[in-house]
This record gives structure tokens, C-alpha cells and sequence, in this order.
């Protein structure tokens, strides 16, 4: 996957902080250790996501009939057309 670079400003404290993390938890460098961050909070809206759609498709009414079942009704009301109008000449 191809990189893309982007420049972010931190205040001193927010800088000290970031390189002491990446430092402490193993990250290559700070990039590394806000790349991680990233992917956290996209993890963690993904998971919000799926937990909204979930519920709100908790008490759904059911789908659509099957296929078959559509067909074989558009196929009895095509027959039923046909009786009636061979039916009334």
C-alpha cells in the first residue's frame, strides 16, 4: 500500500509526549505511533458502525419473499389475466 506523507503541528508538550510513546511502546518512530492511532479510531468506528446497523436492523420486518415465490405469484396472476380475457369473448 502506497504511503502518503502529512505534516501535522504538536505544542512542545504534545511533541515530548508523542516521541516518549512511540519510544515506550515500540514504535519505529512517532509516524509509526500516530499511524497506529489512526487505525485504532477507524477500528473503533467501524465497530460503532456495525453496532448502529445492527441494532437498527434488530426489529426489522423480514425481507422480501424469496425469488421463487415472487415468480410463481407474477406467474399465477399472468394465468389469471389470461383466463380472463379468453373468458369474456
Amino acid at each position: 500500500m502506497k504511503t502518503v506523507t502529512r505534516s501535522i503541528s504538536l505544542n512542545e508538550d504534545l511533541a515530548n509526549f508523542a516521541r516518549q510513546e512511540a519510544e515506550e511502546g515500540g514504535y519505529g518512530n512517532v509516524s509509526a505511533y500516530f499511524a497506529e492511532l489512526v487505525r485504532q479510531r477507524r477500528q473503533a468506528q467501524i465497530e460503532s458502525d456495525a453496532k448502529f446497523l445492527a441494532e437498527a436492523i434488530k426489529d426489522a420486518p423480514p425481507g422480501p419473499e424469496p425469488v421463487d415465490k415472487i415468480v410463481a405469484a407474477c406467474k399465477a396472476a399472468r394465468r389469471r389475466m389470461r383466463r380472463e380475457k379468453w373468458g369474456k369473448k
